[in-house]
């Protein structure tokens, strides 16, 4: 099963380009037999030709039209099979737009190039992508490279550079899973700060949005494991906390280590010791960033104290 997703991974992006390249080598002959057609002593092949040009003309139609709406997928189909490295490659070489590339489709090439250095813990270098992609991007496709720059600075725990990337947009966060991820985000961050009235008012907007969103599933959890108090809770959290680690994927690797450290200290909280123990060493050897380090030190020294 592994072979044939690697073999898929390397034969999509050659089979879209492929696809494309049929296109434009029909075009031009389409283009060179409309030619042929007019000229003199081509009377056979003009009567060939014109009673079926417009059904011979949708062919290479066709092609460009597939091309054209799958080399816009091709980067997301790497991201969702964790081919990181791939899909920057992708997505760095399209990311500007040109005469045949459209601001829209340069803009949605930034996003996944953004991902991609997000998923290696490359913060500085998807910051300057999602600058980049800023400046050309349209109104309606801001919110989406806005989220990325937001991931960031909540990693880095800059407080002020969330507030900064979601005042640049105004009132337009966006719709759907764009305005349900940013909503999330503004969450989280209400939830370090200890804002539960604008915690439950962002969190609420963000289920309107999409109620299935990923990034909002990821706060109620991490919500939850605030919150949580008595043994029941520690023990409804930790269930929550394990489907949700479960589905998080690897879209910011340091998270896995986070959400480790936290289920270490909702394990210790149960009573449940050596597999604290264990939950907190997976944590320690997992990738690290500025946020989960800070929560891997506050889970080891409570659970110092407590032991």
């Amino acid at each position: 099963m592994k072979k044939r997703s690697a073999l898929w991974t390397r034969a999509y992006p050659a089979l879209v380009s492929m696809v494309g390249g049929v296109g434009l080598g029909l075009a031009l002959t389409f283009l060179v037999g409309a030619w042929l057609s007019a000229q003199p002593g081509w009377e056979s092949w003009e009567a060939f030709f014109r009673p079926r040009a417009l059904s011979m003309m949708l062919v290479p139609y066709v092609f460009l039209l597939a091309h054209l709406v799958l080399r816009v997928h091709v980067g997301h189909f790497l991201l969702e099979r964790g081919e990181l490295e791939a899909a920057e490659r992708y997505a760095s070489r399209r990311g500007r737009p040109s005469w045949m590339r459209s601001r829209r489709e340069a803009a949605n090439h930034c996003g996944v190039w953004a991902r991609a250095l997000l998923g290696q813990g490359r913060y500085q270098d998807c910051e300057k992508v999602v600058g980049e992609g800023l400046r050309f991007a349209p109104s309606y496709y801001q919110a989406e490279l806005r989220r990325w720059g937001v991931e960031v600075a909540l990693r880095r725990d800059d407080r002020l550079g969330v507030r900064e990337q979601v005042a640049a947009l105004g009132q337009d966060l966006g719709k759907g899973r764009r305005q349900a991820a940013l909503r999330a985000c503004l969450a989280e961050l209400a939830l370090r700060e200890g804002d539960m009235k604008a915690y439950e008012e962002e969190m609420t907007r963000a289920l309107w949005a999409d109620a299935g969103h990923p990034r909002a599933r990821i706060t109620r959890t991490l919500a939850m494991v605030e919150f949580a108090g008595e043994g029941a809770e520690h023990g409804d959290a930790l269930a929550m906390l394990a489907l949700v680690e479960a589905r998080v994927g690897d879209e910011i690797p340091a998270r896995r280590s986070e959400l480790a450290a936290l289920r270490a200290w909702l394990l210790s909280a149960l009573a449940r010791h050596q597999e604290a123990r264990d939950a907190l060493a997976e944590a320690e050897s997992g990738p690290q960033d500025l946020w989960s380090t800070r929560v891997l030190e506050s889970v080891r020294a409570e659970l110092e104290h407590a032991g």
